[in-house]
């Protein structure tokens, strides 16, 4: 029956994450519970693909995926879609690649036309970023990317710029030099 195929799958997935990434069982639980990961027929490549794609360690994949549970339910093609498209747009080689998406999991996941491409667009046009300085801010702060334009970024930008009475280029200078500042809660 369908249930018993479910079990099945279950059992074969807690049994292949306790094994393949030495999880404890209470890091099984916990990915589970966020998310059952399917039949390890589909989970197992994708585990493969991380460590190939990413060049991840042992150590990394495992991280990835207790932290990120929902990559073992997105489609390898969109998540290799997403690499490449970071890769081209911020000319990124695999190591940075890599230390992004450690930084931020959920960057394999995100929209590219509507998150991804509008939120760097709209960095590079609002602090007049050329091309290198825009890769130089994503790197130094990954999470960037999955900030929200309206509610976050735009307005810690002009409170910054209000609060500390800088014109446009120093605004620039400031975020280039400490790109941790569009982390920074303004409240």
């Amino acid at each position: 029956t369908r249930a018993e195929t479910t079990a099945r799958n279950a059992v074969d997935v807690r049994d292949l994450l306790r094994t393949r990434l030495a999880l404890t069982e209470a890091e099984v639980d916990r990915v589970e519970r966020y998310q059952p990961a399917g039949a390890r027929a589909t989970v197992e490549p994708k585990l493969g693909w991380f460590q190939a794609r990413l060049e991840l360690d042992a150590v990394q994949l495992r991280t990835i995926v207790v932290r990120h549970p929902p990559l073992l339910l997105s489609s390898v093609e969109s998540m290799e879609s997403n690499c490449d498209w970071l890769q081209t747009r911020l000319d990124l080689d695999e190591a940075h690649l890599r230390k992004m998406v450690l930084r931020l999991p959920p960057l394999l996941c995100l929209s590219v036309e509507e998150n991804l491409a509008p939120t760097l667009e709209w960095l590079q046009r609002r602090l007049d970023l050329d091309d290198a300085g825009l890769r130089k801010v994503v790197l130094r702060l990954p999470p960037v990317l999955g900030y929200s334009v309206e509610d976050n970024m735009e307005p810690k930008l002009e409170w910054l710029q209000k609060r500390l009475d800088l014109d446009e280029v120093q605004l620039k200078k400031a975020v280039l030099g400490r790109p941790s500042l569009l982390g920074y809660s303004v409240e």
